[in-house]
């Protein structure tokens, strides 16, 4: 059992590692960010502003309380799960609006597929709760 503990939880720490770096990323390139998010949404910058805010919490944030919850279950289990819940609805959102497969071609379907698996994977952490 504490084998499998160990793994759990460094799995854990690993698939949230690409999120605590994407968030900060964002956080360093806002501007650029949002102008990019603008571009897809065609929405006014404040609102496209909103929303890199709230991915960026989500990604940091989000992600430190997941790992919470596996390494320390300081944060409570329903929080837990609608962190998760949050991190599904904008993988669906992201995959939509960045890589939609528009073309079964390896180049153009690899970041839907790594799409597809990232939600498997947070499916996979929602059972362990």
């Amino acid at each position: 059992i504490m084998v499998k503990n160990i793994i759990l939880n460094l799995s854990i720490i690993l698939f949230f590692i690409m999120f605590i770096y994407s968030g900060i990323d964002k956080i360093l390139s806002f501007d650029k960010q949002v102008e990019k998010l603008e571009k897809k949404t065609k929405l006014p910058i404040p609102i496209n502003q909103l929303g890199m805010i709230g991915v960026i919490i989500l990604e940091i944030i989000g992600s430190l309380l997941i790992i919470d919850y596996f390494l320390f279950r300081n944060t409570p289990k329903l929080l837990a799960k609608y962190v998760l819940y949050i991190f599904l609805l904008f993988m669906i959102v992201v995959t939509i609006m960045y890589h939609p497969p528009t073309s079964f071609k390896m180049r153009k379907i690899t970041p839907f597929l790594s799409n597809i698996t990232t939600f498997a994977g947070f499916l996979l952490i929602y059972k362990n709760i």
